[in-house]
């Protein structure tokens, strides 16, 4: 606490310097010498960093920082990409319904195919058939269950409404084996896959295709699956985020976080120009907490307009990742053809439970909610984002001031965390001497039973030693009063 009231009142110093730097009233002589000071006070942040320490263990390094596992998740390729984190997966598919009500003849088909990553397809099919009295009201399932539908007069075609399809394809597919590995639901044309299982070797969703057969035309739906994977987490040094992956026809692009900066990969490379940084769909959240390397690959085969591996915007991302995480970040060529992705290209980023850390003992036995994990982040200013500040120009005092008081906002951020900390420690051990004193209370009295017990035991025992004794006394008595009256 101590180490961090002196690196807030050093950001504060800086604050203050970098507002006299950026006034227009200052030469350039002036603001070298308040960067001087600058450059001071950075180097004595960095020295306390590196020797805060207690009992030979180092405090403000990083070192001490919740780390994620060795888990990883990619990004892009296929849908089944969820499942190399062992991470629960939600797969939709639509299939858009042109009208509120499909009309069938008898013998119409509707199909619903869900193939798998294992080669495997699960097939329902739905056909609309004929009541006893001439009237199509009626669709069966490939398991021969039957759903009804609303009804025509005299036979002419009955008409079933989206929501009766829906039913009907629900109802079978819970028939299949599918219902074992995924909570299926089914809405306005939507099915939802949600894996129940979490980390398994379950076979992920590789396509969901839609066929049918009505009044004599044929139709076919190739559907893009979507996928979502819930919140990554790995202790404090990853924000909550979510991952969206689209294949088929539709776009494929990642957008993730890292220590506030935003990247987008682009890997449906045919529209891809360049590589911005603040659009696409879905996001990922990291920090340089995750310790391992960040790996970007983009298909090498694209057209005119598409993203070129040389692309100077594309290099400048990876510059810009390595420089904000400190990580090693390598580009790498996926022969993915025109406007496909290869399966595994993406991005690769660490995913798992929290390790690192300082681990308190704060109970009685080694289950984890007696262990208290203290994380504390890195106090370098590399860290705090202020090591590349520079107030000798004025334009470069005002972009500094914005990020010294992001820095301050980070050790006040580690300042309220350990204070919480101490706060709730303060709890346990008032808990704790309760607990101690109760124990102490039930020995006692365990001891005054056991004494009080001994006692009743000691006096029965003398008891008995005494009245055996009178007993043999009086026995020895007898023959003595014998003799007596003999003689």
């Amino acid at each position: 606490e101590g180490a961090l009231t002196e690196v807030h009142s050093m950001l504060n110093r800086m604050v203050e310097l970098a507002n006299q730097s950026a006034n227009g009233t200052y030469q350039d002589e002036d603001r070298a010498n308040l960067q001087s000071e600058i450059t001071q006070l950075k180097d004595e942040i960095n020295r306390i960093a590196d020797g805060t320490n207690f009992n030979g263990i180092s405090l403000l390094d990083g070192s001490l920082s919740a780390k994620g596992g060795a888990t990883t998740v990619t990004i892009g390729g296929n849908a089944s990409s969820y499942k190399s984190a062992g991470i629960k997966g939600v797969y939709e598919a639509s299939v858009a319904h042109g009208q509120n009500n499909v009309a069938f003849k008898a013998g119409d088909t509707f199909e619903y195919t869900v193939a798998l990553e294992d080669g495997t397809t699960h097939n329902v099919k739905l056909t609309a058939e004929k009541d006893s009295s001439g009237k199509v009201n009626r669709l069966v399932g490939s398991s021969g269950q039957v759903y009804t539908m609303t009804t025509a007069a005299g036979g002419a075609a009955g008409a079933a409404t989206t929501a009766e399809i829906d039913a009907a394809i629900l109802g079978e597919l819970n028939k299949t084996s599918l219902a074992k590995d995924y909570n299926i639901t089914m809405a306005n044309g939507k099915a939802t896959f949600t894996a129940l299982n979490e980390g398994t070797d379950t076979p992920a969703i590789k396509a969901i295709d839609a066929e049918w057969n009505v009044g004599g035309t044929r139709g076919k739906t190739d559907m893009g699956v979507a996928v979502t994977t819930p919140p990554l987490d790995a202790g404090r040094e990853i924000d909550a985020a979510s991952i969206k992956l689209y294949t088929g026809n539709n776009y494929e692009d990642a957008v993730f976080t890292i220590n506030g900066h935003k990247f987008v990969m682009v890997t449906n490379l045919d529209d891809a120009t360049n590589l911005p940084k603040d659009d696409g769909s879905g996001a990922m959240n990291a920090t340089s907490g995750l310790g391992s390397d960040v790996t970007i690959l983009v298909a090498d085969s694209v057209t005119k307009n598409g993203l070129k591996k040389a692309d100077k915007n594309f290099q400048q991302n990876i510059d810009k990742i390595a420089e904000v995480t400190g990580l090693k970040v390598t580009d790498a060529v996926a022969d993915a053809g025109t406007d496909k992705v290869a399966a595994g290209s993406g991005i690769r980023l660490s995913k798992g439970e929290a390790s690192g850390g300082l681990v308190l003992q704060i109970g009685d036995t080694s289950d984890d909610f007696n262990k208290l994990r203290v994380s504390v982040k890195d106090m370098h200013a590399k860290a705090m984002g202020i090591a590349d500040i520079d107030v000798s120009t004025q334009n470069g005092a005002a972009a500094a001031v914005d990020k010294i008081k992001a820095a301050i906002n980070y050790v006040s951020t580690t300042r309220g965390d350990l204070g919480a900390i101490q706060n709730r420690l303060e709890h346990t051990i008032n808990n704790l001497s309760v607990t101690t004193e109760n124990m102490t209370a039930a020995e006692s009295r365990i001891r005054d039973v056991d004494m009080a017990e001994e006692m009743m035991a000691y006096t029965k025992n003398n008891i008995l030693v005494q009245a055996s004794q009178a007993m043999l006394a009086q026995a020895n008595q007898l023959p003595q009063g014998v003799l007596q009256l003999l003689q």
